[in-house]
């Protein structure tokens, strides 16, 4: 019987220099993501990081994770904190529309 893997992306942020020296690193958030992935039978067929605020709507990296996983129907956004993903209102509504109307699930390391 072959396992079934779930399409996804995984979704790396930090906003200062302050946490890319500590725990919340890039590289330590990879190792996450990737770790929660293959314990969940997940497929991370791309990945995408940004070192920049969330607090501002518009950044360029998130806009591409959106239009990469509306074009190829990835229906799984893996990130270690919801956080890391949104810190403002615009961002949340484009992820709630994700969710809404194409399905897609957003999952963290809990």
């Amino acid at each position: 019987m072959t396992l079934m893997l779930k399409k996804s992306v995984t979704y790396v942020r930090v906003s200062s220099k302050e946490q890319e020296q500590t725990g919340y690193s890039p590289l330590a958030q990879k190792r996450l993501l990737w770790t929660f992935a293959r314990d969940n039978s997940f497929d991370v067929v791309k990945e995408f990081e940004i070192a920049e605020t969330a607090k501002k709507a518009g950044r360029e990296v998130f806009n591409e994770m959106i239009a990469y996983v509306k074009e190829h129907e990835i229906k799984h956004i893996i990130v270690e904190k919801t956080d890391r993903l949104y810190r403002n209102w615009k961002d949340y509504v484009v992820i709630e529309e994700l969710i809404e109307q194409h399905d897609v699930l957003i999952k963290w390391k809990k």
